[in-house]
This record gives C-alpha cells, sequence and structure tokens, in this order.
C-alpha cells in the first residue's frame, strides 16, 4: 500500500484564508455559448453580452406588461431576470436589473410622472397602447384639485435603443385616451419613435466597497 500523501489542490494565503482557483474569462464565456448552442444560438465570444442583455431587457418588458395580470406566471420573469443579472456579473459584465429592481424603477418612474401636480393626490393606473411601452401598465399619481380627472394630458417617458457596444437614449411622449377603461387610462404614441426602442430601465448604483449597496 502506497503511503504517498495526495496533496491538495487548494492554496491558502498568508492569513489562512483560501484563495479560490483562477478561472480564465474565456473559459467561463465558452462555457456560456455552449449553453446557448445547445438550444441551437451560435454566439461568438463578443455576443455574449449583447444576448444577456436583451434576454434581460425582454425579461423586464414582459413583466411590466403582465405583472398586474393574476393568471400570469410572473415567477418565471423573476428569476431569469436574477439569473441573468447573476450571469453577468460573473462574467464582469455591466449589470442588468433583477425583478425587484425593476418594480422599484417603475414606481420611482410613476411618481416622478407626476412631481408637478399641486395639492392632494392619488394613485390611478395607466397603460401604453403601442410605441415601445406597448402593454406595460404603471401607477401614477393624479391630482384631487378639480376632482377625479385622471392623470396628466400627456406624459414623457426614457427610452433607449442600440447595444451596449452602442447604446442611445432619448424620450418618447405619449398622449392620454378622454376617459378610463375599466378604471384605467389608456395612452397612445403621440409621434414617431425608433421601431427598436425600448424602456429606458435603469440598475441602481454598484455596491459600495466593503459590502453591498
Amino acid at each position: 500500500m502506497s503511503t504517498t500523501q495526495k496533496l491538495s489542490p487548494q492554496v491558502y494565503a498568508q492569513d489562512g484564508t483560501p484563495i479560490p482557483p483562477a478561472v480564465s474569462r474565456e473559459h467561463l464565456l465558452d462555457l456560456t455559448r455552449d449553453a446557448y448552442e445547445h438550444a441551437g444560438t451560435h454566439l461568438e465570444r463578443g455576443d455574449v453580452d449583447i444576448e444577456l442583455a436583451e434576454v434581460a431587457d425582454k425579461a423586464a418588458c414582459s413583466l411590466l406588461r403582465d405583472r398586474w395580470n393574476d393568471d400570469f406566471p410572473i415567477a418565471a420573469y423573476t428569476e431569469l431576470l436574477t439569473a441573468i443579472a447573476a450571469l453577468r456579473a460573473v462574467h464582469g459584465f455591466d449589470p442588468t436589473p433583477t425583478a425587484r429592481e425593476v418594480l422599484d424603477w417603475a414606481e420611482r418612474l410613476g411618481n416622478q410622472l407626476g412631481e408637478g401636480l399641486e395639492g392632494p393626490t392619488s394613485r390611478c393606473y395607466v397603460q401604453f397602447l403601442d410605441g415601445p411601452y406597448r402593454g406595460a401598465v404603471l401607477a401614477v399619481p393624479q391630482s384631487l384639485r378639480m376632482g377625479d380627472m385622471g392623470p396628466a394630458a400627456a406624459l414623457t417617458l426614457p427610452i433607449a435603443w442600440g447595444d451596449t457596444a452602442d447604446p442611445g437614449r432619448g424620450e418618447v411622449r405619449y398622449q392620454r385616451s378622454p376617459a378610463a377603461d375599466r378604471g384605467t387610462w389608456l395612452y397612445r404614441l403621440d409621434g414617431d419613435v425608433r421601431e427598436d426602442a425600448r424602456p429606458h430601465i435603469t440598475v441602481p448604483s454598484a455596491p459600495t466597497e466593503g459590502g453591498r449597496a
């Protein structure tokens, strides 16, 4: 029987802290590409960032559209957004939002749309029928000064286009329909907008040094 001791591959720092093994970024990218290849999608290494960002955009917009539907499986969007955010962090890509961050962003946006209102307000729901925000529902303030007159006649919302290598930013304007439909105020696109425009959903600042934000 051999008495030779097996050497542990684990390496330790001087204070005894285990040092994780180094994994090349190229290897991680190839693992992701392999997963997409199994699904029938071929990606070059430089395409992984763009592909993951596009998936996150689609899931975030779908969440904004379907989160008010009781019969829709929102868990799929929630888990997908978390998985994409984690995968992008592993690759060192710019962050994309989790579902919680998408909903927080939607709440902040709704509040901002009513910042110019004076006096008492209440919450109402608005839905966008076309354009980059098609199907999305937001809760926004409405003024109670002159009775239940509904939210603003026009809303201006942030949009984005392009990809992570060539991003574009801008705004889109929506015009309100005369009356609410079953308690929801409807808005239609006012003017032309790029076909590839989408809601510009921002991500909170990166974690500060020494801990998470």
